[in-house]
């Protein structure tokens, strides 16, 4: 039973911490609307397999990376928002041409490993998974099947978005679906732009320690 409930807790986890709207929702929705559907999941696989990551290691020894994340706090903060910058440009400018739905096997590998990067270098993720370790009991805690459940249930979370995306997208006009990837990429410059000027804040009240 206590298997039973580290892969059932694990997996409303890893649903519940995919679902909220962020920079990495905003870049996943863009990618499908753009690239297609193959886009779309590679990129959610990314998030997933970094969610895990973090469940492994707060299975394990998480009070390790706690430490190393909060040291370097400042760059992985600024880099990661400037990287999302670059990604919003970029949707921003491709947006306006013709979206091409088939994704090459390298277009497919990169939205997963920027994706995976991305989510690793997030300080939202670290304190979801800072509260995970305070809230789980030491038998659960332990099981492996934590982490596999948190996989699970945060790529059924961006196997879920992307397809609710396509179904919308194929049923509106096509100026509109380039009008919706547009307003996404921008949103994701928004996101970077309020990552990068509150890293620096963070930064000036003297953070990282």
């Amino acid at each position: 039973m206590t298997l039973w409930s580290a892969l059932i807790g694990g997996f409303s986890f890893g649903f519940i911490i995919a679902a909220p709207v962020g920079p990495m929702s905003i870049l996943c929705m863009n990618r499908t609307l753009r690239l297609g559907l193959l886009a779309g999941l590679a990129t959610g696989a990314g998030i997933a397999l970094a969610d895990t990551c973090y469940a492994l290691v707060t299975v394990s020894s998480f009070r390790i990376v706690n430490e190393f994340t909060s040291v370097y706090e400042f760059p992985l903060k600024f880099l990661g928002s400037l990287f999302i910058g670059y990604l919003g440009v970029r949707g921003l400018r491709n947006g306006a041409a013709e979206s091409r739905p088939e994704t090459g096997h390298s277009g497919v590998l990169y939205c997963m490993i920027s994706s995976f990067l991305l989510t690793m270098a997030n300080p939202a993720t670290i304190l979801s998974f800072m509260a995970l370790a305070a809230s789980l009991g030491s038998t659960i805690g332990s099981s492996l099947l934590l982490p596999a459940g948190i996989a699970f249930g945060s790529f059924f979370w961006w196997l879920l978005l992307t397809s609710v995306i396509l179904w919308i997208s194929s049923r509106l006009p096509v100026s509109f679906t380039r009008t919706l990837s547009l307003a996404s990429a921008l949103i994701l410059i928004l996101f970077s732009l309020y990552g990068i000027i509150s890293a620096i804040f963070n930064l000036g009240n003297g953070f990282p320690a």
